[in-house]
């Protein structure tokens, strides 16, 4: 695999995948984030170049210190042909299969690939399948040559006020750091140390939304990932069904489209709820799916795991 470093090489890079979308939309978005300095120290392999057919963005070496730490050990991947993933994967110095790691894409025929890999490795992977929902603004991202490396990248994140809900005493904003620990506390995959790490840095890199309490607290709100990904998207019990989480993302949609921001997120398949919730905020659901293996080393086995 070869590492592109150039401006140049990524921006043309980012301009192809565009082509793919939504099945690209993992590397695409890393890329994206790259462009704005890379807060997650990634880094964009390709098997061949200019005419790749398999992109793999990863941390760099000097970030993938933690051999248990799943949220930092995570590889995104988008192939023209997954049929030549095992002989890309299979090296070491491509994927470190000594870690406990994550591999995210959305192409259901990455599985079967991945899987005979990790056989082969010795490893467990736990496998799960989810729905991708997209909204219309990210899908016309294909039909137009977006430039990222060399364009302005200051963005406006804290002027909230033309963002305001339309809910008495409620107040949209951005998250602070400082709500860390309440996102932690509430995301089913988190709970645990190196997630509050991992969400801390999310917070502090990434345009990350919520909804405020009359007490001025969140009790709604959404996180974005190093891959554009909107995740933790969480409404406390006692605020829950009373559209708490539509008054919170219609603005924050509103603010990532002003801003050419890609955005996507996943639903599981039966979180009814959720499902009509994206749905009636515009969100599709795409039929390539959204695809995670989460792999752990024999050593690890015994372990706790989170």
């Amino acid at each position: 695999m070869l590492l592109l470093r150039e401006a140049q090489k990524l921006q043309a890079l980012y301009q192809s995948l565009a082509k793919s979308i939504p099945e690209s939309l993992k590397v695409y978005g890393s890329i994206f984030h790259i462009s704005r300095g890379n807060p997650f120290n990634l880094e964009v392999l390709v098997d061949s170049w200019p005419e790749y057919q398999t992109v793999i963005t990863r941390p760099q070496k000097e970030e993938m210190t933690d051999d248990m730490d799943h949220y930092i050990n995570c590889y995104h991947i988008f192939s023209k042909t997954p049929e030549r993933l095992p002989e890309i994967l299979e090296s070491n110095k491509v994927i470190n299969w000594d870690q406990s790691l994550r591999i995210q894409g959305l192409q259901q025929s990455l599985d079967e690939k991945i899987k005979s890999v990790a056989a082969s490795k010795s490893v467990q992977i736990d496998y799960s399948k989810c729905v991708l929902y997209i909204t219309e603004a990210t899908l016309q991202m294909k039909s137009y040559n977006k430039r990222i490396f060399g364009k302005s990248q200051e963005t406006d994140n804290q002027n909230t006020g033309k963002f305001k809900s339309e809910v008495d005493k409620f107040k949209t904003t951005f998250l602070d750091v400082s709500h860390s620990e309440l996102v932690n506390k509430n995301w089913k995959f988190g709970k645990n140390e190196k997630s509050l790490r991992y969400i801390k840095r999310c917070i502090q890199n990434f345009p990350a939304y919520c909804l405020l309490g009359p007490e001025g607290n969140p009790i709604s709100w959404n996180v974005m990932d190093a891959a554009c990904e909107l995740r933790m998207a969480y409404t406390l019990p006692e605020y829950q069904g009373r559209g708490m989480l539509r008054e919170m993302m219609i603005p924050y949609m509103k603010y990532l489209q002003q801003n050419e921001i890609p955005f996507y997120l996943f639903v599981e398949d039966k979180n009814e709820n959720s499902h009509k919730a994206v749905r009636h905020l515009g969100f599709q659901a795409m039929p390539c799916g959204w695809h995670l293996w989460k792999s752990i080393p024999t050593r690890f086995q015994q372990l706790p795991h989170f």
